[in-house]
Order: C-alpha cells, then structure tokens, then sequence
C-alpha cells in the first residue's frame, strides 16, 4: 500500500512499486450554517436543573416570610427594640439553615428534618443558658458542641443538619446574649418559624422532582450543544479557555457532569411515572455522549452532528414516554434490574470529597483493599478532633483580640471545616471567606451609611444579598461570605451598633479564625490533598478495570439474559462518577495560592483531561458492545474473529494501571482495524490508555506520578483530501482514522461510496492514518497535514470475513 501526496514526505509499506493514481476531487461537503450559541443554552448549562436558581429563589422567600411572621409575633408579644429583634434574627437563622440542609428526597423526610431542627436549636440554646453566668465554663462547653456536632456527621445529612443548626443555637445565644428567663420567647420565636417553614416547603414551594428532572435534562442538551458549538468554532469558547489544550476535555467534562446529576436525580422519587424507565434514560443519555464524542472526532462531519441531535431528541422522547404513561419497548433483555445511581445528590448537587476520602482513612477493618493506609479513625471523629482544637485556639486567640467579638474567629473556622475533607480544601475555604469578608466590608461601609437606617430598604438589601450569595455559593464560597457580611452590616444599622471599626474589627477576627483552620488542618491529623488525589485515580483505575472486564464479556458472547447480566451503562456511569471525584479533589491542588499551585496545574489538567478521553471511549465502546449483542440476539451467527487480542491488550492496560505497573507488551498493538465500530472503539481506547499511561504511570502507586509527556503540538489546520480505491481504481467504502501521537483519535470519517474522503488535522506534526475497509488488509501509515495534499490509498484484497 503506498501513499502518494503533493508537496509532502511519502512513507510507504510495501516494496512492489506501483502506478501513481490520478489526484481526484474530494467530495463536496454540506454547507453549514456558522456555529453558534444561544444565550439560552448559556443560561441553562450554567445551572443544571436550575438547582441554584430554585435554591436561592426559596431561601429569599422563606426568609421574607418568615420575618414577617417574626414581626407579627413580636408585635402580638409587645416586643419592640432589641427583644423584637431577637425574635427577627432566630427566625432569620432557622429560615437559612432549613433552606439549605432540608434537603431530603421525599416530601416525608422533609417533614422529619423539618421538625427535628428546630429541636437541635432549642437544644443548643438552652445549653448556652444554663451556663451563661460562668464565661470559662461557657466557653468550654461551646468546644465541646463543636466536636459533638462534627462528630455526629457520621449518621447521615440529617444528622449533619441538626448538627449544624445545634452549634449554630449555641452561637446564636453567645451573639445575642439570651438568659435562661428568655426562653418561653425563643420557643415561640422557633416554633412559629417551624410552622411556616413546613408550610412552605410542603405546600406553597414544593420540590417538583420530574421537573427538576427535566431541567437537568435541558441543561445536558445545552452542554452538548455548546461543546458541539465551540469545537467547531473555537472562538466561541471563553477567552481564558482559547488557548488551553485541555479546552475540549474540560466541556466534555462539563457535559458528563450534567449526565451525573440526571442520572443521580433519577433515583429521587418522583422523578420517573414510572421507575422502571430510569435505565432508559440512563441509556438514552449514554447514546447522546456517545454521539457527541463521535462528533467531536471530525469537525466536518455533518452526519455525525445530525447524530447528536437525533440522540437528543430520541432522550427527550422516553421522557415524553414516561410522561404520557407509554409501555417501555420490549429490548429482548427482560425487566430492568433495580436502578442505582452512580452518585446520590444531596439537595441536587454532587458529593464532596468525602466519598473517596472517607474509605481512605477508615479503620483497617472496615476499608477495602487498596484503599491506603487505615489511620483507626473515621473521617468524622478525625475532624470533630480538628474543629475541638481549632476552635479552641479561636477562642482563645479570638478573645485577646476582642472580648466582645471573639465569636467571628470562631465561626470562621468552625466553617473552614464544613463540607471540606481534605487540608487543601478547608484551607481554600478559608481563604475564600476571608477575602468574601473583606470585599462585603468595603461594600459597606459605601452602601449602608449611603441607604441609611431605614428598616424597609435593610430588608431589601439583605433579601437581595441573600439571594446573591444562595445562587452563588456553589461557584464560589467567596460569594455566600460577602452576602453574609453585607446582612451583618445591615443588622447592625438595624440595631444602632454599626461603625467603621465593628467592621474592621469583624475583617481581623474572620482572618484569625481563617488562619487557625488552616494551620490545624495542615498540622492536626491532616489529610493531605495529594494522597486524597492519589485515592482518587486509584479508585478512577479499579473502576476503569471492571467496565472493561464486563464489555469483553459481553463482547465475546459470554454473558446471558438474566439477574446476573452485567449492567453496562451502570459501569460506564459509575466511571463517570469516579472522573468528577478526581476533578473535584484536584481544584485546591491547582489555585494559584497554594504552595506549588501553578507548577502542579499544567500536570493536573492534562492528567485529568488523560482520564476524561478514557472515559469517552469507554461510553464509545460500551454503545458498540451494546449494538453488536442486539446484532448478535437477531442473528446469532454473527462473530467477530479479531477482538481477542484486541479485548486482551485493552484490560492489559487497565489492570497495568490499576496496580500500578507500566503497560509492558500490551502497549502495542497486535490486531489490524475493521470497519465495525466494536474494533473501531477498541482500538481508540487502546490509544488513549497508552497515552494514559505515558501521563499518569503510577495511577495506583504510592510514588508522583512521572513527568508527563509532552502533548503534541497543535497550530492551523491543514486539509487532507484524498480516496480509497480499489486495484481497479474503483472508490472503496472505508473507515479512515487520524491518531496523534499520544494514540488519542483526532479525526474519524467514513467514505462515500466513491471512497473520497476529506478531514483537518493539525499542520504541525507527523499523525497516524489508519484506513479500514471490509474484506482488505488494512492500512496504517504516517501523513502531515497540507492545504493540497492529495492521499491515494490501495488497499490489498484479503480473505473476507
């Protein structure tokens, strides 16, 4: 086979010489409308499900409602000046705390945590009282509740909730300075807040779990269509992103996150009419990422995107299904197994970190294998040890700085170490608040002065920035801690204490607190985010091992309707699952701030974008494997001789990765391409594992990763065009396949019927061609990109399959 081109190198394969074929006219593609984005996708992938949107909208609605109820009562009660305002700000508090942590599943459970948070408050406030009159007894006993608090994490959200809104009570009894003869007032404060809330999370402002599901649907078409967009026409994307290599990774990265969310939403009663549709959706979704990496392959490849948007409208169309109450099609596999999703949402978000550095640190007989060293101490009793020791020190240092505001250094560190795991993150947290402090400071010491003491324009302001920092606090923490402070200033307007050195003074107790988090994270029991990240590609390689084990099963035939058949789509989701673990442990690792910040993010992005492109061709090769078992159901004498060696190397690499070693004889390739897809995607996951191992060596190792290698460089796309033909010079249908050389695909198109085809690859560079046509030897072989290349390839007649 001999390639022939103007103006470049030849590289050819076989040594007989042959006629040099007359150049052809590539085939005319289909003219394009430009790539665009609509602002409305925009706003729909910015927010899956509009869960921050709903969020911040029914925080600032409760808490409306609930100081009016909270102004009724004090007026009722003859309240007015600082009593009436204790009853404004306890209301205040359990609106905020309820909006946030109540977040469970069912409309029952919601009652159940409801009910059960304003008994937490009580109890931390009556504790606070009893001891009110001995300051070190009471300051003791507050040490205590934190580590109470944190250590009761280990039950559940509910029991994180109360313990929240438990500290939060005693706090809020330290702030306001309540006595024991102030209760009767506080329990009606509490109770008819508690009553309101539940009327309005049960009947005024519900959760609406299909619609929520359909939200996250919507956003997941946006993020589709957005990467589609912005691959096409790089100058669509954000100009920070413009020159990053990892561009593309990261919005396939971002779409994956919002299949994520709809398959953890899908568990969530309510959200199918029928439950058993749960693992259609997961699969429609599944065709639809499939679909995209396809199109993402070829930027010309106007097939390939109507294929995306065809699997789109068919996951839109088993929700219209389940809505409409259609009976499911009948696949041949039987009932669906029981769904399980690859992560559970809590209050429609991902998981932190703590579901991979939980097992980390548990005791040794309660870990898995391989899940690094057992320290005897769950996550939770490691950091309610932490907070017991920061918030000591808080105290301490906190009250030599101010006798009256001591409180502020310990909220701020108390907060450090909530919804954190690791040092990295409690440290960036802390960060964060800090400078969120400091910038809603500056704020107001201009606005409130400016709006002066008028309680009805102070209302507004704090439903406004409480609002603001609810829809943002999932972006930034900095966001809810300029809010928060933005609502003090007012508060303290509203009760006549506010001056410029309260402020101040709130910015150096804040920045104390910070610092005392900080130090005891990194110097108490740490958990470092290095080892967490090593944790997490560990588990990200296990996970890897076991889709793959499942797929070479189902593609050698080897499994069989029934309970025990493998449940592909749930492996492949599960890997998902596993990628954004290692993405989310990895943000602290790469924030300018930290100590080798900037060195390390370069390594990160390209390791993660490494296991990003893994995890595409898994999803790829599942949807083939899928395909070739319906073939295989409808005419079992379908067989595929060539996807041995081909399922052999590939679970080589994985179980290289997962222990650690390096790739050895699996890193090459001991199989030729065919024009099926089953090969097809076997042979890109090959590719892209060899690439991950020459980026990521050691996935499960204890020892730093080795230096990675360098990604090939990519300047302005240069044309190649050019046909396959037969011996005759008749065209061939084929599959044509462009590789770089970290073996990860770069284009794929498939031939028209005269064996014309035209791609762009990068001018810079050699790239591997791979050329597969049905009943020929294959071709491989090395071209560069140029405006005018022509290619002719003649592949060689072998015996037909």
């Amino acid at each position: 086979m001999t390639i022939q081109a103007t103006g470049r190198p030849t590289d050819t394969r076989d040594d007989e010489p042959q006629e040099p074929a007359t150049p052809t006219t590539p085939e005319v593609r289909e003219t394009r409308a430009p790539a665009t984005v609509r602002t409305r996708d925009r706003l729909l992938a910015s927010d899956p499900g509009h869960v921050r949107l709903a969020l911040a909208s029914r925080a600032a609605v409760s808490l409306a409602l609930s100081l009016a109820a909270s102004a009724v009562l004090a007026a009722v009660l003859g309240l007015a000046g600082t009593q009436a305002i204790i009853v404004l700000v306890l209301g205040a508090v359990l609106t905020m705390i309820t909006t946030f942590t109540a977040a469970d599943p069912t409309p029952g459970g919601r009652a159940i945590t409801h009910v059960s948070l304003p008994v937490a408050m009580l109890v931390g406030i009556t504790l606070s009282t009893l001891v009110d009159k001995h300051r070190v007894l009471s300051l003791s006993l507050f040490v205590v509740v934190m580590f109470a608090v944190v250590w009761v994490r280990r039950f559940g959200p509910r029991a994180f909730a109360c313990g929240m809104v438990a500290w939060m009570g005693y706090f809020i009894a330290l702030f306001l300075q309540l006595s024991f003869a102030q209760l009767p007032t506080v329990l009606l404060a509490v109770a008819t807040t508690t009553v309101l809330l539940l009327v309005i999370a049960l009947v005024l402002v519900p959760q609406r779990p299909a619609r929520r599901l359909r939200r996250m649907v919507d956003s997941f078409g946006a993020r589709v269509r957005i990467a589609l967009a912005e691959h096409r026409d790089p100058a669509l994307r954000p100009s920070w992103r413009r020159g990053d290599e990892t561009a593309r990774d990261r919005a396939v990265l971002r779409v994956n996150e919002a299949a994520v969310l709809v398959d953890g939403q899908l568990a969530i009663p309510g959200s199918l009419a029928a439950p058993a549709r749960a693992a259609d959706v997961r699969a429609a979704v599944i065709r639809a990422e499939a679909a995209l990496s396809r199109a993402l392959d070829d930027t010309d490849d106007v097939a390939a995107e109507q294929a995306v948007t065809a699997a789109l409208a068919d996951l839109d169309t088993v929700l219209d299904d389940d809505r409409a109450g259609r009976p499911r099609p009948d696949d041949g596999t039987g009932e669906p197994a029981p769904f399980t999703p690859a992560a559970e949402l809590f209050a429609g978000f991902l998981p932190g970190s703590a579901i991979t550095v939980g097992p980390m640190v548990a005791p040794e007989d309660e870990a898995q294998p391989g899940t690094g060293r057992a320290t005897g101490m769950l996550l939770s009793t490691r950091q309610a040890c932490q907070i017991a020791l920061a918030g000591g020190l808080a105290i301490a240092l906190g009250d030599a700085v101010s006798g009256q505001r001591w409180y502020w250094a310990v909220l701020a560190c108390f907060l450090a170490f909530t919804g954190t795991a690791t040092a990295a993150e409690t440290i960036r947290k802390a960060v964060q608040r800090t400078v969120g402090t400091l910038v809603g400071v500056v704020v107001a010491l201009v606005v409130v002065p400016w709006l002066g003491n008028s309680t009805a324009v102070a209302l507004t302001v704090i439903l406004v920035a409480l609002f603001v920092g609810f829809y943002l606090f999932r972006v930034s923490y900095t966001s809810m801690a300029f809010a928060v402070t933005l609502i003090v200033a007012e508060l303290y307007e509203m009760l006549g204490t506010y001056s410029d050195g309260l402020l101040a003074l709130r910015v150096g107790e804040t920045a104390l607190g910070a610092v005392i988090g900080g130090v005891v994270a990194v110097s108490f029991l740490p958990i470092t985010a290095m080892r967490a990240e090593r944790q997490a590609r560990a588990r990200l390689a296990e996970e890897l091992r076991a889709a793959t084990a499942d797929v070479a099963a189902v593609v050698r035939g080897e499994t069989e309707d029934g309970p025990g058949r493998p449940d592909l789509h749930a492996r492949a989701r599960a890997l998902d699952a596993a990628v954004h673990q290692l993405a989310l442990i990895g943000v602290p690792l790469s924030l300018r701030f930290s100590p080798g910040g900037a060195r390390r993010r370069p390594t990160l992005a390209r390791r993660l974008a490494a296991w990003v492109r893994c995890a595409v061709r898994v999803r790829a090769l599942v949807e083939a494997a899928l395909e070739l078992e319906r073939t295989r159901r409808s005419d079992p004498t379908v067989r595929h001789q060539r996807v041995g060696a081909a399922t052999r190397a590939v679970q080589g690499l994985v179980d290289a990765l997962a222990e650690g070693r390096g790739p050895g004889e699996h890193r090459h390739r001991a199989w030729d391409d065919g024009p099926d897809d089953v090969l097809t995607e076997l042979s890109a996951l090959h590719g892209a594992l060899v690439a991950l191992h020459e980026i990521d060596p050691q996935a499960a190792g204890e020892a730093p990763a080795a230096p990675e290698a360098p990604a090939p460089a990519v300047g302005k796309e240069a044309g190649v065009r050019g046909r396959v033909v037969d011996t005759d010079g008749s065209g061939l249908p084929a599959v044509v396949t462009v590789v770089d050389p970290h073996g990860s695909q770069r284009a794929r198109v498939r031939t028209g019927g005269d064996g014309c085809f035209a791609l762009d690859v990068p001018d810079d560079g050699w790239w591997q061609m791979v050329v597969a046509a049905d009943g020929y030897a294959p071709y491989a072989g090395r071209i560069a990109g140029g405006t005018h290349d022509v290619v002719v390839l003649r592949p060689s007649r072998t015996a037909r399959r």
